[in-house]
């Protein structure tokens, strides 16, 4: 009780605050690096976590599988450094390396992952054995190391491949292999690993490499660079050269304007099943495949697609045969096909970042977030259903009127907008192309939407028109409120709290406060209202912005979003699992537990009993309040 009279203030014992708890999370809040499956049944992902603090992301993740993805379980890898490759020799005996020259091995299925040293602090990229005795590690400053022994023992080249960083590696038999590099180099003995040859056919960042016999194999790399050599790697034709054009008409692949080249692409892993068929995955959630032994690739999957969750960044993939296979990536994803690519399915729950949410009742309610992902749910938040967004763009804001008409933001100035509870979802026309920050409807008609570089807009028609308004700044808004059709407030970043008295015709500023980020606004009539921001930073309001007092916290995390039921009663939420509550008006803050560590970034209440929170890394919380007893 001591701590929270110091940090918040001291309030009578009535105050019953309550308690927050998950209802949605990721199944895996990972980066996954890479997937190896020994058969249909076993595989394996191995990558690190992903969070709002650096404590958190240096942890390493391996899961594993043994009905095939069906369900995925943890394995203790015991050591905190991101795990980059996985490569088991049989189902029993496995390989990992990873960042800090890492290696871990196990001979009982991943059960029991021990520690081996190969006398390094290097960050190590691949792994390959071609037999349970012969295997090669590659790693940064020119590092290669092999085994002919089953890894009791690791050797050095006499190459010092110019100290590069070797990012691939790949043995034929027990003399032919070969290296690439970031640099783009390709080098390739015949004799075990103790001569090199040398070539560069680009200039990119080369990322696999994978030979199918002893003619033919292939390279990926950055740029999108797709390398096929048919005589050994005497020699490499680059596939994927070519004009944007060529990409799109070629192999399926749709431009969307303002967006960069599709050159911008890279491609980080190959899995061939036969010298014919074989698979890609890169950026923006890229799969490529090949039926022509890599004369031409369709575009399976991903890239500029307009697809839910078509951007994620995927790093491993693996096939079993011609139709199964397996794809894995940033946010937990895993990904699972049974037609050679042509379909995909989560085998996990992602942990997109969400940005907002809104509910209309206590029952139903949206959420949105990166990836173009939107949830709905029917039950108060016990399950959520993905709805198709049309769009790959980070949504940053939703409004919902009713549980039928609603409307979403997201980068590059798109809004969609729905007349059936998400069922369809259309996009508005808007003259802008900056990301669109805070939606904000008075009835189904009159509505307002903020963005970067100061951009404000209006629409009397449900959005089919959108008018633009001066704002008078070039400064990001984030924060947007009416409390009618007349008075408004927008807060942004440079401190800013504009106001305007009628309905946006005229925009003046109102306070500004220094170079501090101002996140959000909430007024409960045209006279009392609330401003949060950065370092614990709450204002309060009685007279409609005329002054504006700091509300002290005495917190340095940010603070994202407030909302309050009336004049008394109001929450706040912000970074590192933050959330405040109020009974005075913000006199008086008091935290409420979370049990998360996660950026919280929205908050809706539909009463003091009901309400949920979104935060990062695909975080949704419900509220449970802390009811009197009845006497």
């Amino acid at each position: 009780m001591l701590l929270a009279c110091l940090n918040f203030g001291c309030q009578d014992s009535s105050h019953k605050s309550g308690r927050w708890q998950p209802v949605r999370q990721a199944d895996w809040k990972t980066r996954f690096h890479d997937v190896f499956f020994f058969d249909k049944k076993n595989g394996w992902a191995v990558g690190n976590n992903e969070g709002s603090s650096l404590e958190e992301e240096i942890s390493s993740v391996i899961v594993a599988t043994q009905d095939g993805g069906k369900s995925w379980h943890p394995q203790e890898s015991r050591t905190p450094y991101a795990l980059k490759k996985v490569q088991f020799t049989t189902v029993n005996s496995g390989w990992i390396v990873g960042d800090n020259g890492l290696v871990l091995f196990t001979n009982d299925s991943g059960h029991n992952w021990q520690s081996h040293s190969i006398d390094t602090f290097n960050n190590l990229y691949d792994v390959y054995f071609i037999n349970p005795q012969i295997g090669w590690i590659v790693g940064d400053y020119g590092l290669a190391r092999y085994t002919n022994n089953g890894g009791e023992t690791w050797k050095s080249t006499n190459e010092k491949f110019r100290e590069h960083a070797l990012r691939g590696v790949f043995f034929l038999d027990s003399q032919t292999g070969w290296i690439v590099t970031y640099e783009g180099y390709i080098y390739q003995t015949l004799d075990g690993g103790q001569n090199w040859t040398r070539k560069r056919p680009v200039g990119y960042e080369l990322t696999s490499v994978y030979f199918i016999d002893r003619q033919n194999g292939w390279i990926t790399g950055n740029k999108r660079t797709i390398l096929r050599s048919q005589d050994g790697g005497k020699s490499w034709k680059y596939i994927t050269e070519g004009s944007n054009e060529r990409h799109e008409t070629s192999y399926g692949q749709r431009l969307k304007t303002g967006d960069e080249p599709l050159h911008s692409f890279i491609l980080f892993e190959m899995s061939f099943v036969s010298d014919q068929t074989g698979w890609i995955v890169g950026d923006l959630g890229v799969i490529l495949k090949t039926e022509d032994g890599g004369n031409s690739w369709q575009h399976l999957r991903g890239g500029h697609r307009q697809i839910p969750g078509g951007d994620v960044v995927l790093q491993g993939v693996h096939f079993v045969d011609n139709q199964e296979g397996w794809a894995v990536g940033e946010f937990g994803t895993i990904l699972h096909t049974q037609d050679g690519g042509h379909n995909w399915m989560l085998q996990s729950e992602p942990c997109y970042l969400l940005s907002d949410l809104s509910f209309v009742s206590t029952k139903i309610g949206y959420v949105v977030g990166d990836r173009g992902q939107i949830y709905i749910t029917k039950d108060s938040g016990k399950s959520w259903q993905s709805q198709n967004s049309g769009t790959m763009e980070c949504f940053m804001s939703a409004y919902f009127f009713d549980a039928e008409t609603g409307w979403a933001t997201a980068e590059w100035g798109t809004i969609l907008h729905t007349q059936d509870g998400g069922g369809n979802w259309q996009s508005q026309n808007i003259n802008t192309k900056n990301a669109l920050l805070r939606i904000f409807f008075l009835n189904k008609k009159r509505g307002w939407v903020t963005g970067n570089s100061g951009e404000i807009f209006k629409t009397e028609d449900g959005g089919n028109t959108w008018q633009h308004q001066s704002s008078g700044t070039n400064r990001d808004l984030f924060g947007l409120y009416f409390v009618n059709e007349k008075q408004g407030w927008v807060v942004g970043d440079g401190g800013l709290i504009l106001h305007t008295q009628d309905g946006g015709k005229d925009w003046k500023i109102q306070k500004r406060i220094g170079e501090r980020w101002l996140y959000s606004v909430y007024f409960v009539d045209e006279k009392k209202g609330w401003v949060v921001g950065i370092d614990g930073l709450i204002l309060h309001t009685q007279d409609g912005g005329k002054k504006w007092v700091v509300q002290p916290t005495r917190l340095k995390s940010f603070l994202k979003d407030v909302f309050f039921l009336n004049s008394n009663e109001g929450w706040v939420v912000g970074g590192e699992g933050v959330v405040l509550h109020t009974l005075d008006g913000g006199q008086t803050w008091r935290p409420e537990p979370t049990n998360s560590t996660y950026n919280l970034n929205a908050i809706s209440m539909v009463d003091r009993h009901n309400g949920w929170v979104v935060g990062d890394l695909g975080l949704i919380l419900k509220y449970l309040p802390n009811l009197k007893p009845k006497m």
